[in-house]
């Protein structure tokens, strides 16, 4: 599965982009939401601190018609993409085992 990992922090990035890979996916990161995406399979997407990063996750989903799996600790961010019936992986206690679990689920 080819997954785009759009995440501002980089350690956070880093540890995200080393398991995916490992895990027999290719791996495109960018530390804020491009304007132009390369065709992948998933977005991974931290929205920010207030939710900025929304309106380009909702451009992404309509435009491309692509998943995107929500990765986020801010609670703002996770009762809106509850609302928007995103899936949500929290970065607060971060299990990886978690989010290869669901992304299995949306490959499947």
């Amino acid at each position: 599965m080819h997954i785009v990992v759009i995440e501002e922090e980089l350690p956070i990035r880093d540890i995200v982009q080393h398991a995916l890979e490992l895990g027999g996916h290719e791996v495109d990161v960018y530390p804020e939401a491009p304007e132009t995406l390369s065709p992948c399979d998933l977005v991974i997407i931290e929205p920010g601190e207030r939710g900025q990063a929304f309106p380009a996750i909702w451009r992404l989903m309509q435009r491309h018609h692509l998943p995107v799996l929500i990765l986020t600790f801010h609670e703002w961010n996770i009762d809106l993409a509850q609302k928007l019936r995103l899936p949500i992986i929290r970065k607060i206690p971060f299990h990886l085992s978690q989010l290869l679990a669901m992304i299995d689920s949306i490959s499947a």
